[in-house]
């Protein structure tokens, strides 16, 4: 097992909490942006945390995942009237596996609560740094995921059975929880990152700044990670730069959040919508309808994700005119940033 001045974890945040405390140091206003590895993929983790989640996954995805969706709705995550997606076909049936293969899935998943829970921890160690330094007061901290979870097999698809030559968590391991775990950690989504699905792309995003935002509350208006730039700008009152180092720069495409965080407004007001496009996986969202397609089908499907968030119900054929408004918004949004046809990419592959 790593031991704890070596862990990735605790190394990042030392520097984070060192760079911290330089800022104090010159007293002027600093922007830090801290990316932990964490929990990332190959499962490794402090033998002290993972002893905190012994026996706690015994139950297996499927009744993890239940649990799961009960909370969301016991806590107003996920509306009352939301259904569970449905279940993934590829998975495992837990109740079919050995002794053997349970305990093994379970320790996936005991590895991978350890590495949230020192994530967590140093999340709480950069917090008591700013407020030793007097700094806490002032300053505004988002904190977010960067996509759904895994569906990689190591095991499978990155030599892993070779590479993998210790027990799951320690430094010899090249280990990850794969779809049977990453589906109850997608709860109450399907699909997995790379897919568009609200299982590949919707992620918790938590917004602290004490004087402005208040705590104990949930939003349901629709943000995107390219409003994270506009609504820094307008936080510290700067403008965004027409010119770097005599380059151009291109328009920022984001929506600042400060009218949604400080409470003014219920949602971001984006009419023109959002879309993506991840290795020929498209879809396009304008308010609450979203036209998704999964390579290598060019298939749309239609969601209404008020009334379906978990995408359950595909409405495409009893709404053509939606599907045409929104294919057409997609393309030329993808025009416009210079999506390449997945196909061609893929012919091009040696």
């Amino acid at each position: 097992y790593p031991l704890a001045e070596d862990y990735a974890t605790n190394l990042i945040n030392k520097h984070a909490e060192g760079f911290l405390r330089e800022a104090k140091q010159v007293d002027k206003p600093f922007f830090l942006y801290l990316a932990h590895t964490a929990p990332h993929w190959p499962l490794l983790a402090l033998r002290e945390d993972i002893a905190h989640y012994k026996g706690r996954y015994d139950k297996g995805w499927d009744a993890i995942r239940q649990q799961r969706f009960d909370k969301q709705k016991a806590l107003h995550i996920i509306a009352d009237t939301a259904a569970l997606s449905t279940r993934d076909a590829n998975l495992y049936d837990w109740d079919s596996l050995s002794s053997a293969e349970k305990q093994g899935w379970s320790r996936k998943m005991e590895v991978f609560a350890a590495m949230v829970h020192r994530l967590d921890i140093s999340i709480g160690s950069l917090l008591h740094t700013l407020e030793a330094n007097g700094q806490l007061s002032n300053t505004v901290i988002f904190f977010l995921s960067d996509n759904g979870a895994p569906a990689e097999d190591l095991r499978k698809w990155h030599l892993g059975n070779k590479t993998s030559t210790g027990p799951v968590g320690t430094v010899n391991s090249y280990e990850s929880q794969s779809k049977n775990w990453s589906y109850a950690s997608n709860t109450p989504f399907k699909a997995y990152k790379d897919y568009l699905y609200e299982g590949g792309i919707n992620t918790p995003f938590i917004a602290w700044y004490p004087k402005k935002i208040k705590g104990n509350s949930i939003k349901e208006g629709v943000g995107h990670i390219i409003d994270l730039a506009p609504t820094i700008y307008a936080l510290a009152g700067a403008q965004y730069p027409t010119q770097f180092q005599g380059v151009q720069s291109n328009p920022l495409p984001g929506k600042s959040l400060l009218p949604v965080l400080f409470n003014e407004e219920g949602r971001v007001q984006r009419d023109e919508g959002l879309f993506w496009e991840r290795a020929g996986n498209r879809a396009a969202r304008i308010g609450d309808w979203k036209l998704v397609s999964t390579w290598p089908s060019y298939t749309w499907e239609l969601y209404d994700l008020k009334n379906d968030p978990t995408e359950t119900k595909d409405l495409a054929a009893s709404n053509p005119a939606i599907v045409r408004q929104l294919e057409n918004a997609y393309f030329e949004w993808a025009k416009g940033v210079g999506v390449v046809d997945f196909k061609v990419l893929e012919d091009k592959e040696p």
